[in-house]
């Protein structure tokens, strides 16, 4: 994961929370690898509450 800041176009590191050049707030930008992992645990979870309604 790496953090976006869309006024300067540039990527930074995770544990930054403003853009050092700018000020403005930085955005989070997932791998596709990551935005996968997200979407199976999601889909888990989706799974879970449907069998416990």
């Amino acid at each position: 994961m790496k953090k976006y800041c869309d006024k300067c176009q540039k990527e930074y590191k995770p544990e930054l929370k403003k853009c050092p050049d700018c000020g403005g707030k930085l955005k989070v930008k997932y791998t596709e690898e990551e935005l996968c992992k997200i979407q199976k645990q999601n889909d888990d979870f989706t799974v879970i509450n449907t069998l416990l309604m």
